[in-house]
């Protein structure tokens, strides 16, 4: 992804069912790379509600009317934990990271861990 104030998709180009949009790279407060009617349609997940409202896919929804924080079906912690289900059918995800320390430090302590093992 980069930090592109426009959309690189479009809804009729998704799969009717069973899509899943990684979003992740470079945000700011003018990236609007997804369009809205494909996150208002989704199963938005955010890695930081407070966060992606502000540089992430979401600002740009809530700006336009089309979404709110309260949208927003959980954080990715919720669904590592388990406390809220992934995919449940055919629905399209969208997973929006904008990057938190905390999650770069574990993934880089997990891949760490998985090639100091090879």
């Amino acid at each position: 992804q980069t930090p592109g104030a426009s959309t690189v998709l479009k809804k009729e180009w998704l799969k009717p069912s069973g899509v899943t949009i990684i979003a992740s790279g470079s945000d700011q407060p003018t990236k609007q790379e997804i369009p809205n009617d494909v996150l208002k349609e989704s199963k938005y997940i955010a890695d930081l509600v407070k966060q992606t409202s502000k540089v992430g896919e979401l600002r740009g929804a809530i700006q336009a009317g089309e979404m709110t924080e309260a949208d927003v079906y959980a954080e990715l912690g919720e669904v590592v934990s388990g406390k809220k289900k992934g995919r449940e059918g055919n629905e399209i995800i969208v997973v929006d990271l904008t990057g938190t320390g905390a999650q770069d430090a574990a993934i880089g302590q997990v891949a760490w861990d998985k090639l100091s093992a090879l």
